[in-house]
């Protein structure tokens, strides 16, 4: 008796594969039946009929009538429903032209109530911004959709993920909250740091003639990311908590909002210690000093990324290489006692080795120009004591995040975006890669909720 038969005799099939996937497919099929009678039966209420009648009142839109339309649940499979359909209510009649078709003018509100977003139920959204934010790109994750069974093409990915991104945007900080932030005792390590990503921005002006396409200019910017871990005593990263992970497009005022606002939602004032870490950047370091004096973090310390002062301080010791003309030898004994001198955060005794060495005015004030510039604080470079407390010395989180993030998706040839839609990837990423995205479908979906709960309080205390 041969294996095929024996599998055959239990399975009914010879590959266990056909068999598993037409198992999942059949009760499937009979979950989301009872799911779409479900919602056919909250759509015919009357009595949730006549309460979207009060919200869409408030809203500026009428019930028109039940239409049969057809959604899509987890599978992608489509089912039909019947939908109230609510429409916005014309503005008065001016003279002149007409105005033009607006868009939204027809809303299904029982739907958006529900949680469903372009006819599409909240478990496929959640596959589709997953599939859409780590592929390379909207053409891509729609083909690999159509693997999984989802047929959709990619400006409707495109336009739902962009959608889901604005709902969860409005419950930012909750989505990133978790009860591991409120402990006592942590180790908090913040960093922050820039990446570069092309901008398409529209260009002005008369579009020239025989010209199709107005063009659009490429300049790139620089999107900030920020990381929120915790750290042991060793002042190594706890890879069992999540980090916090964001990001921002905007100035680097409003980036530092941003942190602040993830702050003001972690118990900082029970943490043990409160490490801030980054790179040397223009305008990070002040505003970080800033933001210690408006949270009153009177225990935060700050560290400059070791790898980063290593590599400016090799800026200098080049420059005394060079004018002097050093030996290999001596080079290399020069770069082994700088070293030690930044390690041990003397850089006091930095200066002192540059005054000695340089005679010549302009290379020793350049020297000294960077030294004062970039290691003018010297709290930040104390690393053999960091060390010995067990605090961390780089800010390889935000580095790896970076390229994790940023790097991997919105950056690339031929690539360019608009800094509200980056902004919506980066943060969209970043809830995928921390394993944070469905608890960002539930706190995005309920805010249709709230808001018509609100509304209905509101209207309830009026009639009263």
């Amino acid at each position: 008796m041969t294996a095929n038969r024996i599998i055959n005799s239990v399975f009914s099939v010879d590959d266990f594969a056909k068999y598993e996937q037409e198992v999942y497919e059949k009760y499937q099929e009979i979950a989301e039946r009872e799911i779409i009678d479900k919602i056919n039966e909250l759509l015919l209420n009357n009595l949730f009929l006549e309460m979207l009648k009060c919200w869409g009142g408030q809203c500026a839109y009428r019930f028109l009538e039940y239409r049969e339309i057809t959604i899509r649940l987890k599978s992608g499979q489509s089912w039909k429903i019947n939908s109230p359909v609510f429409y916005r209510q014309k503005p008065k009649k001016k003279r002149g032209r007409p105005p033009a078709r607006q868009k939204g003018a027809l809303r299904h509100l029982g739907l958006e109530l529900i949680g469903i977003i372009k006819r599409i139920s909240p478990a496929l959204i959640e596959i589709c911004a997953s599939m859409a934010v780590l592929c390379p790109s909207f053409e891509v994750a729609a083909n690999a959709l159509r693997g999984l069974g989802v047929v959709m093409n990619e400006h409707l990915l495109q336009n739902i993920t962009m959608r889901f991104a604005k709902l969860a945007k409005n419950v930012r900080i909750e989505c990133n909250s978790d009860a591991v932030w409120q402990k006592p005792g942590m180790k908090i390590l913040i960093c922050v740091d820039g990446g570069r990503i092309r901008e398409r921005r529209a260009k002005r002006g008369k579009r020239k003639e025989g010209q199709k396409r107005q063009g659009y200019h490429t300049d790139w910017f620089e999107p900030r990311l920020l990381t929120i871990s915790q750290f042991d005593e060793k002042g190594q990263k706890i890879k069992s908590v999540a980090p916090i992970l964001d990001g921002s497009c905007g100035s680097l005022d409003d980036f530092f909002e941003l942190l602040k606002e993830y702050l003001l939602s972690i118990n900082l004032d029970d943490a043990s210690e409160i490490v801030f870490s980054a790179d040397g950047g223009n305008g990070i370091w002040s505003r970080v000093d800033k933001l210690i004096h408006e949270l009153d973090l009177k225990n935060a310390k700050q560290v400059l990324d070791y790898t980063h002062a290593k590599q400016n301080m090799d800026i200098v010791k080049k420059t005394i290489s060079e004018t002097l003309k050093l030996s290999d030898k001596e080079r290399a004994k020069l770069a082994t006692q700088m070293k030690e001198l930044l390690w041990n955060g003397n850089i006091d005794g930095i200066v002192d080795l540059v005054k000695e060495k340089l005679f010549r005015k302009a290379s020793k004030k350049n020297a000294l120009k960077k030294l004062k510039d970039y290691f003018g604080e010297h709290s930040r470079f104390q690393y053999k004591e960091f060390r010995t407390s067990g605090l961390p010395i780089g800010s390889g989180t935000v580095e790896s995040a970076i390229r994790r993030v940023i790097n991997l998706r919105i950056k690339g040839a031929g690539l360019f975006w608009k800094r509200e839609n980056a902004e919506k990837i980066i943060f969209l990423r970043s809830l995928v890669l921390t394993g944070r995205l469905k608890n960002a479908c539930k706190k995005s979906l309920g805010v249709v909720r709230k808001m018509f709960n609100n509304n209905m309080l509101e209207d309830l205390s009026q009639t009263a």
